[in-house]
């Protein structure tokens, strides 16, 4: 519906949202008094600002009260494939909103784009991923193929939009088809309706900058609260931590052992408050710098840097501090969590001068933990209350969101370190970044593992277990996975 609103923007910036709130409450009450019970949403995609950054009419929170579950269609292009296997699983993190259930309500390619092997495990990759971040129903765009009309618009004149099917127009299935029923077959084997995520103890905080309609704001700065968190919410899966989402619009929780703050110009000056207080009572509160890639305001938004950190930064109005370099031979001095003194981590500077910086900083009441080549203070923690205030002086999260296939790279390492120095619990783990584990609990009371490989070769793991041990749905003792490339694993998991 917002495509047909306005083709050329979409409705980005054009669509009254009350007219269109108004809307889809005459097209729902018409339902309803024609008869219809079942659930209802009304094909927005959930393309809103609040998942988007960019306010196309439809939004996410005025719709809710309306609507009986989330339907976001997902056919993101990006040019990283980690990236491009969980951009589906980020969005329905996002949509905790109104306490709604989320159903993928369209995903899918067409295999005009994509070898059969490579569609397989897309969907696989959807499936099993935006699974593990919340939804709980899934429908396939489309059924079958249409050969049969290539004399017609649209597809005459978008040929590709013909093989979108899961069957060819034999009705023939196509990989994806068997992804589907293989998927289906394991929900019903493990009875997925009964299955909920465990409580997280950790949480990447969106900025309401992405949402907001604050005076005086360029609009670039809400599209890189998507991205930057984006990129966390993967080094956080890379690191095998339990994390939620945790929007700064609906107030933080203030039960959590980790919060990160990823590579975001800007929070309310209250959120500071309270992440300070969080790290008093014994959390520890992760954030990295970061001025945007804009020419206004070209600072941190951040109130006093030097107090929260322990820090004295040098920096100058106006003038940002570029770094010129291709690599950071970042080197840690201390230990942090797992990872020892005197190891080295190779981070890649990126975009644009405006935003290709750093913060110099001088440490007065702060720990450096790593420093670059040059010597300078890339990661510094300081001690507050019983908790921790831990700062990275790059943008480590925008960085790795701009760069063309970065993923894994080294953020996934200095958030393992948050996570043991947080005493964050992570029941199962697995040390190559390329596996991402995951657990599941039953209603019942038993418990599953899941392990998706983001490798395009073959791997064999050995999962790491606080306690318990593992075991495939047959019974049997699991020591190793092995791994087709970009495969999926799923066992029992008896604590």
């Amino acid at each position: 519906m917002p495509i047909y609103g306005d083709q050329k923007s979409g409705g980005h910036g054009r669509n009254d949202a009350e007219v269109i709130t108004a809307w889809a409450q005459i097209l729902i009450d018409a339902l309803r008094a024609g008869g219809a019970h079942q659930p209802v949403s009304i094909g927005d995609g959930v393309w809103g600002v609040e998942v988007s950054g960019s306010d196309n009419g439809f939004r996410v929170r005025e719709l809710a009260p309306l609507i009986d579950f989330h339907g976001p269609h997902v056919y993101r292009m990006e040019t990283d494939s980690v990236r491009q296997n969980l951009a589906a699983a980020y969005i329905c993190e996002l949509l905790d909103i109104g306490e709604l259930p989320v159903v993928v309500e369209e995903f899918g390619l067409t295999s005009d784009y994509v070898s059969p092997d490579n569609a397989a495990s897309y969907y696989r990759q959807v499936l099993h991923n935006s699974l593990l971040a919340g939804a709980t129903g899934w429908l396939a765009w489309n059924n079958t193929d249409y050969d049969h009309l290539a004399d017609r618009a649209p597809y005459s004149h978008h040929p590709f939009e013909m093989h979108f099917g899961i069957t060819d127009a034999h009705g023939t299935p196509k990989p994806q088809a068997l992804e589907m029923r293989a998927f289906a077959e394991l929900a019903e084997r493990i009875d997925m309706p009964g299955l909920e995520r465990p409580d997280a103890n950790a949480a990447i905080v969106v900025s309401s900058f992405l949402e907001a309609k604050y005076p005086f704001l360029d609009s670039v700065d809400a599209g890189f609260v998507l991205t930057t968190t984006r990129q966390a919410y993967i080094a956080a899966k890379e690191a095998d931590i339990p994390v939620g989402v945790a929007r700064e619009a609906d107030g933080l929780p203030d039960d959590l052992a980790l919060y990160i703050v990823p590579s975001s110009k800007q929070l309310l000056a209250t959120t500071w408050t309270f992440l300070v207080e969080q790290a008093r009572r014994g959390a520890v509160v992760f954030a990295s710098y970061f001025v945007g890639d804009n020419g206004s305001q070209r600072g941190l938004w951040w109130p006093d840097v030097d107090g929260m950190f322990g820090v004295e930064k040098r920096t100058r109005y106006g003038i940002v501090d570029l770094l010129d370099d291709d690599e950071l031979q970042v080197e840690f001095v201390q230990e942090f969590g797992g990872i020892p003194a005197g190891e080295v981590v190779v981070i890649r500077p990126a975009g644009s001068p405006l935003s290709r910086t750093y913060l110099p900083v001088e440490p007065t009441d702060a720990e450096v933990v790593a420093v670059d080549g040059r010597g300078r203070p890339i990661l510094l923690r300081r001690r507050v209350g019983s908790g921790w205030m831990v700062l990275a002086t790059v943008p480590l999260e925008y960085f790795a969101a701009v760069l063309p296939e970065a993923n894994p790279e080294p953020t996934w390492r200095v958030y393992d370190g948050l996570a043991d120095l947080a005493a964050v619990p992570r029941p199962i783990r697995v040390d190559d970044p390329r596996v991402m584990c995951a657990e599941m609990v039953h209603d019942d009371g038993s418990r599953y593992a899941w392990f998706v490989s983001q490798s395009p070769e073959p791997l064999d793991i050995q999962p790491r277990l606080e306690s318990g041990t593992l075991r495939d749905l047959d019974g049997a003792d699991v020591a190793t996975l092995h791994l087709k490339p970009y495969d999926v694993a799923v066992v029992h998991y008896e604590k």
